[in-house]
């Protein structure tokens, strides 16, 4: 990874942090990577925040920290699935019996962390048993499946979990999105309420053209938290950042950054287009105190 791609990751971990530290983390969690490695330890750092007792997730110090960084935690399990040494899918069977090790309750935490690795080796029988639990798991279980592309998985899949992307390459982006990204923070940042309810209009009847512009908001979010951080670097929507950096909170910006893959979620999940632009304007003001 670049220095650049490292601050980004940071911040990504942040949000996770937060994220789990307000008690609002999915069950249901994909890792998008290119690299495997890259995307089990971030998957690794997901479940040893779930565990950790500390006030600062993870905090490095407490029992369950110290197990989980050692890969020793009885309540964070990782597999690829393989059940035969000489196939690479990830089989229904060992599907299965995660399944029905799911409902046993958990060791010493207060949640169950299933690690699934190797995604994309997964199949429609496999994906299709895990989407059962999926649906409904129990309280305590999260689960977290690490792939090289989300495009392996089943739609129905897709819509029970959120998606993290680890991956290097830059959003490709139109230019109808780019203004629709310049129009919206410039109304984020105005008192005009108006302006605000303008800038969502354009979304009417077209959540996937919202989504996509969601995505890219998320990202020049991420990047202010990146210049907050005081990492120098020329960055997309460099004018947005910049203003965004002046007027917003670093605090304000993960707010920001969580709306976002809510919206997104909501969206995945075949959100009413109506609810969903009265959705987003108020819970973008909210996230900056407005």
């Amino acid at each position: 990874m670049t220095d650049f791609e490292v601050k980004k990751m940071n911040m990504l971990y942040d949000t996770v942090a937060q994220s789990i530290s307000r008690g609002n983390f999915p069950h249901g969690v994909l890792v998008e990577c290119e690299n495997e490695q890259d995307g089990v330890g971030f998957a690794r750092y997901i479940a040893n925040c779930l565990v950790c007792v500390g006030e600062n997730k993870p905090c490095h110090s407490c029992s369950a920290c110290l197990k989980a960084e050692k890969d020793g935690h009885p309540d964070i399990f990782e597999t690829d699935g393989i059940v035969k040494s000489k196939s690479k899918v990830f089989s229904v069977d060992a599907v299965r019996e995660i399944r029905s090790n799911a409902f046993i309750v958990p060791n010493e935490s207060d949640k169950k962390i299933y690690i699934l690795k190797n995604g994309q080796n997964m199949n429609e029988q496999a994906q299709n048993a895990l989407l059962k639990i999926l649906e409904e798991p129990p309280t305590y279980v999260y689960f977290i499946i690490v792939t090289a592309s989300r495009s392996t998985m089943l739609e129905t899949v897709l819509s029970r979990v959120q998606t993290y992307s680890i991956l290097s390459d830059e959003i490709k982006i139109s230019e109808k999105e780019e203004n629709a990204v310049k129009s919206f923070v410039e109304a984020l940042l105005s008192v005009d309420e108006l302006k605000l309810m303008e800038a969502t209009a354009v979304y009417q009847k077209n959540n996937q053209f919202a989504k996509s512009v969601l995505v890219i908001l998320s990202e020049v979010f991420r990047d202010t938290l990146v210049k907050k951080s005081g990492y120098q670097r020329e960055m997309r929507f460099t004018e947005q950042v910049n203003a965004l950096a002046m007027a917003l909170t670093s605090k304000h910006l993960l707010q920001l950054v969580n709306v976002c893959d809510g919206l997104i979620d909501a969206i995945d999940r075949n959100c009413n287009n109506n609810l969903l632009l009265v959705r987003m304007c108020y819970e973008f003001k909210q996230a900056i105190g407005r």
